[in-house]
């Protein structure tokens, strides 16, 4: 209830700075959640659906400001990735170590190369995975994709979900609870997906390794 309250004062708040504040939360917001995931910058993107629907700015202004905080957001992450990756290459390799260890040279250079080969797709749907988009960005960076591509691929799916928003926010019409509503019940089927994936993944990891030889991935 006091999450709804709050929800509640935000859009009455961001209603009456329509011309004046109202632009730059907007923006902000669709910044901050990829910097800080937690940040619930998709429930504040939707005030902007229910600003087009009242009338108060246009499709292309709201798709416009939450677009530009996307790509800003996804700029500040794949840049911190790029600063990561610089201190990740220097990790010691499996050779120089006296003990295991989580993460080596080769581990990270192995998850690099994957990310560059597949990196284009995950940031091309990133926008439709909440919570975890912003992690794609700093993967992104410090595998040492490059830039240009990467803002492609992310104005590309910022420009469709932001559209996706505002085409079903047309379709429900001017009530915030009810796109609230549907909302949440995609991003819960999401995490339910992303949960499932995960976890067959697992499985499947597990079964290989057992199904392995005994002596296959020793050095002779």
């Amino acid at each position: 209830m006091e999450d709804a309250g709050l929800l509640s004062q935000a859009l009455a708040f961001i209603e009456a700075q329509h011309a004046g504040l109202g632009p730059l939360i907007l923006f902000g917001a669709s910044l901050i959640e990829y910097v800080f995931p937690p940040f619930p910058g998709d429930a504040i993107t939707l005030f902007g659906t229910y600003l087009v629907l009242k009338g108060l700015w246009s499709f292309w202004f709201a798709l416009a400001l939450t677009t530009a905080g996307s790509l800003a957001g996804a700029a500040l992450g794949f840049l911190f990735g790029r600063w990561l990756g610089k201190r990740l290459d220097r990790l010691p390799r499996e050779a120089e170590l006296k003990r295991w260890t989580p993460l080596t040279r080769e581990k990270y250079e192995l998850l690099a190369g994957r990310f560059r080969k597949h990196g284009a797709v995950y940031i091309a749907i990133n926008r439709f995975l909440p919570g975890i988009r912003a992690f794609f960005f700093v993967a992104a960076g410090a595998s040492g994709m490059g830039f240009g591509a990467v803002m492609l691929f992310a104005g590309l799916s910022a420009v469709a979900w932001n559209a996706a928003l505002l085409g079903v926010g047309t379709l429900i019409g001017a009530s915030f609870a009810r796109l609230r509503s549907v909302f949440t019940s995609y991003t819960t089927v999401v995490w339910i997906l992303l949960g499932l994936g995960l976890a067959a993944a697992g499985v499947w990891f597990l079964l290989r390794r057992r199904r392995r030889p005994a002596g296959e991935g020793t050095k002779p």
